[in-house]
């Protein structure tokens, strides 16, 4: 906008903070509400590039009327604008156009409308009357610093692997512990020897037992069972070589959990 004139009056209010887009969007709403159709040419309403001089086009009757918005607070439309916009009613042949503002005309632009008297011009303070006062806009979500979004990646990756550390060290101690209790529970169901015992039966000796006048009657032999085998030395030798061996085996495991 290199050699526009600034505005006298520069507004302060909802309206002025709120986006070009909206604006033609408020505009196509009031426009409804009075009467007309409205179509919504511009950029705001069809998300193209170039709304090829009108952001509304509004009919009524037999009446066709051309809208261009200016979204502009700090500097002056100029009568070009007013020239572009005539242009564009002739060749579409519409029966009139408006030119708004949300802030100021230059004096020539307003010479210009007024000879040609087919445009009309829509100051700020008209506006503002117009659309009646408006609810500020939401600000802005805050954006997150380039920093932060790439440390939040590396602080995620160092969790996940301490978890994953951990999780192997307790597969591991579980492996550890099951395999010296397997070895513990075999060492313990080898049979224990121990050295050799006389397994010679002692003598029975029978008693008689007289009774008078009765003939004397010998009581049966009962059979004694024999003793259970007891360990040899070679075999309890054998045990306790295991036995140590599975204590190794825990104590060498032990500083590795």
């Amino acid at each position: 906008m290199h050699g526009l004139k600034n505005v006298s009056h520069r507004h302060d209010d909802a309206l002025s903070r709120i986006g070009w887009a909206d604006l033609e969007r408020l505009l196509a709403t009031y426009y409804r509400e009075v009467g007309w159709w409205v179509e919504h040419s511009g950029t705001g309403g069809t998300g193209a590039k170039f709304d090829g001089g009108v952001d509304l086009r509004i009919r009524r009757d037999a009446e066709v009327v051309l809208v261009q918005c200016k979204h502009w607070n700090a500097k002056q439309v100029p009568h070009n604008a007013v020239h572009e916009l005539l242009g564009v009613m002739v060749n579409e042949g519409a029966t009139g156009a408006i030119l708004v503002s949300s802030g100021e005309f230059t004096r020539a632009a307003i010479d210009a409308a007024q000879r040609h008297g087919h445009v009309k011009l829509i100051d700020g303070e008209t506006l503002r009357g117009m659309l009646g006062p408006l609810p500020e806009p939401e600000p802005p979500p805050r954006a997150t610093p380039a920093s932060a979004v790439r440390a939040r990646p590396q602080r995620s990756g160092a969790n996940l692997l301490f978890w994953l550390m951990a999780l192997a060290f307790a597969v591991a101690f579980v492996l550890i512990v099951r395999e010296v209790l397997d070895r513990t529970a075999d060492t313990a169901t080898e049979p224990v020897t121990g050295p050799a015992m006389d397994t010679r039966a002692p003598a029975v000796q029978s008693t008689v037992v007289i009774h008078a006048p009765q003939p004397a009657v010998a009581e049966p032999v009962r059979p004694i069972p024999s003793p259970p085998r007891l360990p040899t030395e070679a075999e309890i030798r054998e045990s306790q070589r295991k036995a140590d061996e599975a204590m190794r085996l825990i104590e060498d495991s032990t500083p590795e959990i």
